[in-house]
């Protein structure tokens, strides 16, 4: 993990405070908690507006394109998902779903 050291503003540092006395978490945590959701929220209007690749998107969360399809539902945003990036999706299940059975190219 990087140390840095940040200067915020009174308001965040007291959203930071906040999150941590509700959750029950140091203030470190609550902070990174916060960024990870700032850059979810980020990377989701990036998609949005399609400056982002489902792909690069689920690349650039860390998870699954499955995964990133459900985080992107949750907050209310579908489409831009190409016919190569459902085939990926498939793809990455493995052979059971591979095949002519499915009529997707192995």
């Amino acid at each position: 993990m990087t140390t840095k050291t940040l200067r915020i503003p009174g308001a965040l540092a007291a959203a930071v405070h906040d999150v941590g006395r509700r959750e029950d978490i140091e203030a470190s945590t609550a902070m990174r908690k916060l960024l990870r959701m700032g850059y979810e929220s980020y990377l989701t209007e990036q998609y949005r507006s399609g400056r982002l690749s489902l792909r690069d998107t689920a690349r650039r969360m860390g998870v699954s394109l499955s995964e990133a399809i459900d985080t992107l539902r949750q907050k209310g945003i579908g489409g831009n998902v190409t016919a190569d990036d459902t085939l990926e999706s498939l793809r990455s299940l493995g052979p059971t779903v591979r095949g002519s059975r499915r009529g997707i190219p192995g």
